[in-house]
């Protein structure tokens, strides 16, 4: 907008001054025709206040968005400006400062887009608006060149008829038709009606999607910044006592409290609003502001209402189709939350989580609270778009820790600040942003909290608040299968580890290097089927590996069964075969869920002077068949499979006794190691047997890892179901 202002004394000449002001003016911005319109209004305007008014005289021209407004004001608001009767075929303007009366309103009237009288304490103002193409050009970047010259002059008016009055909502017509975005819709929208009333400001606000607030979307003239929009409730937002249909014209005593003063603020005297009315419903409002108290009459009113109506089922079509747009993202935003927290099966990790998607679109900062059983709460993890207030923000939250509030408002005050020592700028600045503490509740037991935060100069939509509560029902959730899942998979450990022999519990065999390996599924939360022990009785060494069919509690009593029996039977003094025999008849009494069970059990004894070998008495129950490793790298099948373990009841086993002497090695394995497969490929005993011939001269925990090793070259990560190994080097 380009502004020319001069003041003029009361003289005969100031009409020829006031003329040339204004045509020096318009032909420096490059006015289009409407120049000659222009200057033959200011003629007759000044002409009627130097006769009238006999005081100095002050002459405003604006370049408005397609068009030209020129207001001349006088200092005598007492004397009111005379009325001219309809200009007919027999008068017509003139510039005789010495005639009574003047045909200024009337002019105004036939040839002006809009026109008024203003009245105020210290001035009165006659002000008019003419439409001017050249105008739109300017805004839009397309002057003429400095010093082009003025069009031809517009033909001259005949008085024979009053000419039509252009449509002052013509550019507002075309912008409907445009079908432009909602947001330029809106700034076109307050501009074309501060044009069309010959106001300093308007603004147009809508109706939220519960209809209990208003959005302040659009506004021009309130202020210098750049505009924000901003949320009100309808008593700040309709000057009225409450929403009604029809323009509604207002002084100063309504606008103070109007948008919380903004109207106020911006030094605005007058107001009329216009209600969009939809299928009898109030959708939003626009209202045209001037600084002139009385600035609007009736006719501006209907204007403004006449605009209303042509905008009101456009504006609400755009606004419901921003909010499916709105109401999509924020369904695809919670659907990629939800992918995201139930991948991760970790406390920490889903708090993480929940504070990077709450800081990529929903707020500046994110912290989340976990509160234990026993109801202490702590800070899990918080999150900042800016890195470097992250300290500070875990300061701040573990120095106060902020209360349950779902008001989008500031969560600590100055005071609380100051009391608690914070006095770091960043740390003010953070406190004075708005946020909300939503609790993290899942089947009633209260896991925590989760905050967020905005910028001091931002705000929460209802949106933003509505999709803040359905993400902490997911976050809830998530949290919730991370505690029951480590709780399931402590007590998982914890029973499997009560399966298998500690460490520091295995006997020391003389002459016999040991060792074992055990390596469940990929489930920690599923205890495994297969064990191992190792135990010292009068006089023996006893060892012995199996395999529960299946794996979870029921295969882990059949473990517990199994490994226990083993032991009480075996201090009792009983041989391997009377041993498997009971233990058969003990799981098919106990075991009702048809658990069969493979395992082969041993005992040693020395066959002389330590070194010189053991002698081995065993039973393989279902179980593959250790394999021995001699001296020579040469590896053969050592016993013979005999029936598992609960599966019938009238079964004999026997005991078969060999000797192991020194130099050889013993292995025994689950079917975890012979049935690893690499796609149709299985391991098998052959390929056992491979691997085992290329452990001679190694430590029985060397023969492990030697083992585990090609395992996973031949496989890798290929081990789906549990594995053990025994080793006995014989030494």
């Amino acid at each position: 907008m380009k502004v020319a202002r001069r003041e003029f004394s009361p003289t005969p000449a100031t009409a020829a001054q006031a003329r040339d002001f204004v045509r020096d003016t318009l032909t420096e911005w490059g006015a289009g025709q409407a120049a000659d319109d222009v200057v033959l209004l200011v003629s007759e305007l000044v002409t009627n206040a130097v006769v009238h008014a006999e005081s100095v005289l002050e002459l405003v021209v604006r370049r408005l968005h397609g068009a030209v407004e020129v207001v001349v004001a006088d200092r005598v608001p007492e004397r009111a400006v005379p009325q001219a009767g309809p200009l007919t075929v027999d008068t017509a303007p003139a510039a005789d400062p010495g005639r009574s009366g003047g045909l200024g309103l009337a002019l105004a009237a036939a040839i002006a887009t809009s026109w008024g009288v203003s009245y105020s304490k210290d001035d009165k103002a006659v002000w008019f608006r003419i439409q001017d193409e050249a105008a739109e050009g300017d805004e839009a970047g397309q002057d003429e060149a400095p010093g082009a010259a003025l069009g031809p002059p517009a033909p001259v008016r005949q008085p024979r008829r009053r000419p039509s009055r252009p449509n002052p909502w013509a550019a507002l017509d075309a912008a409907l038709s445009a079908r432009l975005p909602l947001p330029d819709l809106l700034d076109r929208t307050v501009e074309y009606s501060r044009s069309a009333l010959g106001g300093d400001a308007a603004y147009i606000a809508l109706a939220t999607t519960d209809e209990t607030e208003w959005d302040l979307r659009a506004a021009t003239g309130l202020t210098d910044d750049p505009w924000r929009p901003f949320r009100s409730r309808t008593e700040e937002t309709f000057p009225s006592v409450a929403p009604a249909p029809g323009a509604i014209i207002n002084d100063d005593l309504m606008i103070a409290r109007a948008h919380r003063g903004k109207l106020a603020q911006a030094g605005m005297r007058s107001l009329v609003t216009a209600p969009l009315i939809v299928d009898g419903r109030i959708t939003g409002l626009i209202g045209v502001a001037s600084r002139r108290i009385r600035h609007f009459g009736d006719t501006a009113a209907k204007r403004l209402q006449d605009g209303a109506d042509r905008i009101a089922l456009p504006i609400e079509r755009a606004r419901l189709a921003e909010v499916e747009l709105a109401r999509r993202a924020s369904l695809s935003f919670l659907a990629e939350a939800s992918d995201l927290l139930t991948g991760t099966l970790n406390e920490h990790m889903t708090a993480a989580l929940a504070c990077q998607l709450v800081a990529s679109r929903l707020g500046s900062w994110c912290a989340v609270h976990s509160t234990s059983e026993l109801g202490t709460t702590r800070l899990t993890h918080t999150m900042h778009r800016n890195e470097n207030y992250n300290d500070v923000l875990r300061t701040l939250l573990t120095e106060l820790p902020p209360p349950v509030q779902r008001e989008p408002r500031p969560l600590w005050s100055r005071e609380m600040l100051s009391a608690a020592g914070l006095v770091d700028e960043l740390l003010l600045e953070l406190a004075e942003g708005p946020a909300i503490s939503v609790p993290l509740v899942a089947h009633g037991q209260t896991l925590g909290r989760m905050t967020l935060g905005k910028d001091a100069d931002a705000d929460f939509t209802r949106d933003d608040v509505d999709v803040v509560d359905d993400l902490a029902r997911r976050v809830s959730s998530a949290m919730e299968n991370a505690r029951l899942y480590a709780g399931q998979t402590s007590m998982s450990e914890a029973l499997q580890r009560s399966l298998l022999p500690a460490k520091e519990k295995e006997p020391a065999i003389p002459g016999v290097d040991h060792a074992v390996f055990y390596r469940s599924a990929d489930e920690r939360t599923v205890v495994g089927g297969d064990f191992y022990d190792v135990f010292a009785t009068d006089g023996r060494w006893c060892f012995a590996i199996g395999d529960v069919c299946g794996t979870g509690p029921a295969a882990a009593a059949v473990t517990g069964l199994a490994r226990h029996t083993l032991r009480a039977l075996a201090r009792e003094g009983f041989s391997p075969a009377h041993i498997m025999e009971r233990l058969n008849k003990a799981i098919l009494d106990e075991n009702t869920s048809t658990r069969f069970l493979t395992m082969l059990y041993g005992e040693m004894t020395p066959l002389g002077a330590p070194g010189q070998g053991m002698r081995l008495r065993l039973v393989s129950a279902g179980h593959p068949l250790p394999l021995r490793l001699n001296q020579k790298g040469e590896v053969d099948a050592v016993g013979a499979s005999q029936p598992l373990l609960g599966a019938f009841e009238d079964v004999d086993f026997y005991t078969e006794t060999m000797e192991i002497h020194s130099g050889e090695v013993l292995l025994a394995v689950t079917d975890g190691v012979t049935e690893r497969r690499n796609g149709p490929d299985m391991l098998g005993d052959d390929g056992l047997t491979r691997i085992f011939a290329n452990c001679s001269g190694l430590t029985a925990q060397a023969v492990i890892v030697r083992i585990d090793r090609d395992l996973e070259e031949f496989a890798p990560g290929g081990h789906t179901d549990d594995t053990a190994m025994l080793v006995l080097r014989f030494l």
